[in-house]
């Protein structure tokens, strides 16, 4: 013990002598020395006490060189790593406790040595290294010893870095491992103001990660908030009442019940007000005025009623653009109407903005993602997935199909279809025996008829003496390259060759086409399907669908999408479409009393038959009509399950209901030819779609 004493006496002596080794701050105090100690530890463990730095320093280096294997060597390291971070040398104070943590794994001073070193990284802006030393750490070790400050920091890191999510998660963990109140204060309050910067999305991350009463109600709270900043006003009042529910003695709960007061108040409508977003100017013009016209017809039919409603609709234009879209729906908000009717363009645009301010609305369009917007959303038109549905089903229960073929053209209409039906010919259990595709650009479909047909490839010559078709030999031009006579299926090469470079109009198919049935031209096709699908417009499938007669493609079915519905169609290839089905969401020809009262009255009104787009208006504005009545409420809440819980409307374009996402359940209308005309085939049941949202979704 006296030899510990002087020599920080002397040391003093030198320090003020004006020596470079650190003043001591105060009296000198040294501690009694226990047996087994070893001495040169304890003189530096003496210095450090006092803050005689440099004199501590050469006393722990000179005993880790003569320590062997002293216990006292982790202890040794982390207070040289101390002194040199004391001292500012940061690079030499991250190599002792790099020692440190990796000869002493399982020390007690390796906490304070990470601690120590994602101090020094985080200073030096080092902050993705600081989560890595952080995270490694905390991932490795059952020490509940400083978790909390390493915790921290490890979201001081992340902070820094702006993730705010891992941030708060980070702090959410400090809290939870906390030593002691006080620190466990200081973190919720750190954990509560990260929480206050973060959005929807990423408060629900954190949501299904935390375990803890008040952390969970308190994100709760917030995300109910942070929806309402965000125009999410039907989802906060969801969030907001779980939240009233589950945590009623929160120290938020008050606050949760005001806005849930404002937010109902809010969200109120005037009784019997219906707003519209249609593009009645810009590249949709002609199709918004026609789905207006169905909606004004539908008011002008509720009128005549008697019941003395006060029904209006507040008409916005679109203009085919996405900024007067969301301008057009704000708007109607501020008017306080109680669903949208339309858009047709850009309604994935009012889908979105409709959700979010809790508006039930009632989209025209074709673009099956647009229901995943939300439960606010709904769809009411026909879409190629309803189509190709009825049409599959239609041939198998009716027409007793069982092999199908598909011949489309290769763009975005065709591809889509193709894919459609033939996913659905597989789940119904039947075969598809022949895809080909052909250009679209293209007015000769031979190449892609004859290998749908099998009339394209030559035949293998030990095959070709069992073969129905009688292939016909071939000049020298012919041959192939090593000199050998192929078969080929082609038997009339002079009708083959005057085909190249024809435009196939009608004039040059009936030129062709029309020849005897004992002609000596036969093809003899290998047809090993019953119907052949063709997704195409008029003009191309007229011209597509004599080209099969002409290959001897003629006993089966032919399958249309409703673009067949057309007297384009029938002008060019009536007489080869005695067997066509087509399928439709609208037949203004019906026989059905509903839809000839609808027809003959708009008719009247308008000087034109109404078609698919008047018909899924009016059928959609009468569903709205009817739920504001039957329900009596001024709730956008209320409608939106209104709407949610129909199932079998009978409308003009059909029994129409809504699927648990908000996707319409329409029955199709399936057409045939006879005489000339399209007229309606035996109706037929159809499977319902398969819902891809809980109906708990909807509540």
């Amino acid at each position: 013990m006296q030899t510990v004493v002087r020599i920080l006496i002397l040391s003093v002596a030198i320090a003020l002598a004006g020596c470079a080794l650190t003043p001591a701050p105060g009296p000198v105090t040294a501690p009694d020395m226990k047996d087994g100690d070893n001495p040169l530890f304890f003189e530096a463990e003496t210095a450090f006490d006092n803050g005689y730095y440099e004199m501590a320093l050469a006393q722990y280096q000179l005993f880790l060189k003569n320590a062997g294997d002293a216990a006292q060597i982790d202890k040794a390291l982390f207070k040289i790593g101390k002194i040199y971070r004391l001292t500012g040398q940061n690079n030499e104070a991250l190599k002792a406790f790099s020692r440190l943590t990796s000869e002493f794994p399982d020390s007690d001073q390796v906490p304070g040595a990470m601690a120590e070193t994602m101090g020094i990284l985080f200073e030096q802006g080092n902050y993705e290294a600081v989560i890595d030393h952080g995270r490694k750490y905390t991932q490795s070790t059952d020490k509940t010893d400083m978790l909390a400050t390493i915790y921290t920091m490890i979201a001081d890191a992340y902070e820094a870095m702006d993730a705010r999510t891992d941030a708060a998660l980070f702090r959410y963990r400090a809290m939870i491992n906390a030593a002691d109140e006080n620190e466990a204060a200081l973190a919720w309050e750190k954990l509560r103001k990260n929480t206050e910067a973060l959005s929807t999305d990423e408060i629900e991350t954190l949501v299904g990660q935390v375990t803890d009463r008040r952390a969970l109600g308190y994100l709760l709270y917030r995300l109910g908030i942070t929806m309402i900043m965000e125009e999410k006003y039907d989802d906060a009042v969801t969030i907001l009442d779980t939240f009233v529910d589950q945590f009623p003695d929160h120290e938020d709960h008050q606050d949760a019940l005001d806005m849930l007061s404002s937010l109902e108040e809010r969200s109120r409508f005037t009784p019997f007000t219906i707003g519209c977003v249609l593009p009645l100017s810009g590249a949709y013009g002609l199709f918004g005025r026609r789905a207006l016209d169905g909606i004004e017809f539908a008011l002008s039919r509720i009128g005549e009623t008697g019941d003395a409603i006060p029904f209006q609709i507040i008409v916005k234009d679109s203009r085919s653009s996405a900024r007067n879209t969301i301008d057009a729906i704000e708007a109607l908000d501020k008017q306080k109407v109680g669903t949208i009717l339309g858009p047709m363009a850009e309604s994935e645009t009012a889908a979105q903005v409709a959700q979010q301010r809790g508006i039930p609305i009632v989209v025209f369009t074709q673009k099956e993602e647009v229901v995943d917007n939300g439960p606010y959303v709904f769809r009411n038109f026909i879409t190629p997935r309803m189509q190709v549905r009825a049409l599959v089903f239609f041939a198998i229960d009716q027409l007793g199909v069982n092999r199908f073929a598909i011949l489309y053209p290769k763009e975005h209409y065709g591809d889509r279809f193709m894919n459609l039906f033939w996913d659905q010919v597989i789940e119904q259990g039947r075969e598809v025996t022949g895809v080909e595709a052909y250009d679209p650009h293209m007015t000769d479909f031979a190449d892609p008829i004859k290998k749908l047909a099998g009339l394209y490839y030559p035949i293998p010559r030990d095959l070709a003496a069992n073969s129905l078709l009688k292939p016909e030999p071939f000049s020298p031009f012919d041959q192939e390259g090593d000199g050998s006579k192929p078969e080929r299926t082609v038997l009339n090469l002079a009708l083959e060759d005057a085909l190249i470079g024809i435009p196939l109009g009608r004039d040059a198919l009936d030129r062709i086409i029309h020849r005897k049935t004992s002609r000596e031209d036969t093809w003899n096709p290998v047809v090993d399907f019953d119907a052949v699908f063709i997704p195409d417009a008029p003009k191309k499938a007229g011209l597509v669908i004599p080209q099969l007669a002409y290959y001897d493609i003629r006993d089966v079915y032919l399958l249309g999408t409703n673009l067949w519905n057309s007297q384009t169609l029938l002008d060019m290839s009536g007489d080869y479409m005695q067997s066509t089905y087509v399928v439709d969401g609208f037949f203004a020809k019906s026989e059905n009393s509903n839809v000839k009262a609808f027809v003959d009255a708009f008719t009247e009104v308008y000087n034109r038959p109404p078609g698919i787009i008047e018909a899924v208006a009016f059928d959609s504005t009468l569903m709205v009509f009817d739920s504001m009545r039957q329900h009596a409420t001024d709730s956008r809440r209320e409608i939106q399950k209104a709407l949610a819980r129909i199932k079998d409307y009978a409308g003009v374009s059909g029994n129409t209901g809504f699927a648990p996402n908000g996707e319409a359940q329409k029955t199709m209308t399936m057409l045939r030819i006879e005489k000339g005309n399209f007229v309606e085939a035996n109706p037929s049941p159809q499977p319902e779609p398969t819902p891809v949202v809980d109906e708990a979704v909807q509540e």
